[in-house]
């Protein structure tokens, strides 16, 4: 795996992982890489410093506090983007949502974006009937 530091023409940054370097090319040449905040598809790779791991396993040149802050600011940053868009362009089925994944899924409900709640069982469920479906971390605003 390949992990780039990816930028778009309005300045966003974000990082992506791809599983070799030709995926990257195919991918962006047919505009599948797009910005997660503002979804362009004018993408280029940003510099980025390698890794360089000591014999203790750390890593040499380790990131200034800063660029840790700039990274968590920038991930919490496309989370927040990400959860207004899911919350804006689903409907809230609450803790039915196991049932209506399911029911949708099958056929048996109309098709449709939602979002709720379910326990760790239901979701496992969901998964050994194949039911697609993602699930959304909790983001320090939501703990306030």
């Amino acid at each position: 795996m390949i992990k780039y530091h990816l930028g778009c023409r309005d300045g966003h940054k974000f990082e992506s992982w791809f599983r070799t370097i030709a995926d990257y090319d195919v991918q962006s040449r047919s505009g599948a890489v797009q910005c997660p905040l503002c979804g362009s598809t004018d993408i280029s790779k940003q510099p980025m410093a390698p890794a360089v791991v000591s014999k203790r396993g750390n890593a040499s040149g380790a990131k200034q506090p800063s660029s840790d802050v700039q990274m968590n600011t920038a991930t919490l940053g496309v989370l927040r983007a990400l959860k207004k868009a899911v919350v804006e362009n689903s409907e809230d089925v609450g803790a039915k949502f196991a049932d209506e994944a399911r029911k949708i899924h099958f056929g048996d409900s109309e098709e449709r974006n939602i979002r709720g709640s379910s326990t760790p069982e239901e979701a496992q469920a969901l998964f050994d009937d194949g039911v697609s479906f993602g699930i959304l971390p909790p983001l320090p605003d939501d703990l306030n």
